[in-house]
């Protein structure tokens, strides 16, 4: 895969905007990140509604985060819009302000998708955004913004950031409200971003290979990795352990063949070294001759870990 990806995820603050017809420059409809994509989320916030969101995606995509700090730190006075000569408004009102950053990304040429966030203050970016952004070379990076706000959508503020880094491929944004939930937030970066992470499956700390199926239940197994579970000999043809917890399965009247990996009963992996039929939900598959397979498994207990 091109490593050419960068999210930015703006986010609306307390501070309403107007409501604007342009957009930022949408080149994709999905994006896909593989397992060795290096992947950060960098945000700015004031009032802990953004970082809430940031962390949000990023216990979802597991990356990294940056949070942009000022060098002053902004009070309550200093965002109180109500005031027209508050610091946030008259730097808003400063086309050449660029408020000062205290810290600094070490080296953000590692990252192939950056996730930015940011509130919106009059109806726009706060001005230490065009600060993050001019900082550092985003070129042939892709910037995918979304905001918070009480109600106002995202407006013109991504296009109008999009003008200092325009080398960068930058996505449509999305509005979210502070209260919106991480279940909501791992949505709408599933319905954006494609992640593909391949499972790697040991048995006694040997890595096996495995053909894993594309159903609900292998993703949800992917959730809840890393696993380590002590499997024990059943039945004569069967290594049976607990995950510790219940997932999705769709089970169906089912036939195993040596090597299979399957759920049971929505809560236990079992791997085949002989044949059973059972109702089960179909997980992989080892990529192993038989009598490996056998030799592997035909023992009273094995240690299986899935990463």
């Amino acid at each position: 895969m091109k490593k050419s990806l960068l999210f930015v995820f703006s986010f609306l603050s307390l501070f309403g905007c107007k409501k604007e017809e342009e957009r930022a420059n949408n080149t994709e409809e999905k994006i896909n990140i593989t397992s060795d994509s290096n992947v950060l989320i960098t945000y700015f916030s004031v009032t802990n509604n953004t970082k809430k969101i940031a962390t949000y995606a990023k216990e979802h995509l597991s990356c990294e985060t940056f949070e942009i700090v000022p060098e002053q730190a902004y009070t309550s006075q200093d965002i109180n819009y109500n005031n027209s000569d508050c610091r946030a408004n008259k730097e808003q009102q400063d086309d050449t302000s660029r408020p000062a950053i205290k810290n600094k990304l070490d080296d953000q040429s590692k990252f192939d998708t950056i996730i930015l966030g940011y509130p919106i203050w009059w109806g726009q970016a706060p001005k230490i955004m065009y600060t993050f952004i001019e900082s550092y070379n985003f070129e042939g990076k892709t910037i995918l913004p979304f905001c918070t706000s009480g109600s106002s959508p995202i407006g013109s503020s991504a296009t109008n950031l999009s003008k200092s880094a325009p080398k960068a491929n930058w996505l449509e944004g999305k509005r979210f409200a502070s209260s919106t939930s991480k279940e909501e937030i791992g949505k709408w970066l599933d319905d954006n971003i494609e992640v593909k992470k391949e499972m790697k499956l040991l048995i006694d700390e040997k890595e096996i290979s495995v053909n894993w199926e594309n159903n609900e239940s292998v993703k949800a197994l992917k959730q809840i990795t890393p696993l380590e579970i002590k499997m024990n000999k059943y039945g004569g043809f069967e290594q049976v352990g607990p995950i510790g917890k219940t997932i999705a399965s769709n089970d169906v009247n089912y036939t195993s063949n040596p090597g299979d990996i399957v759920l049971y009963s929505s809560n236990q992996i079992v791997i085949f070294y002989g044949s059973n039929t059972w109702q089960y939900t179909k997980l992989g598959h080892l990529d192993l001759e038989q009598n490996e397979i056998k030799s592997l498994l035909d023992k009273p207990n094995v240690t299986l870990k899935i990463e």
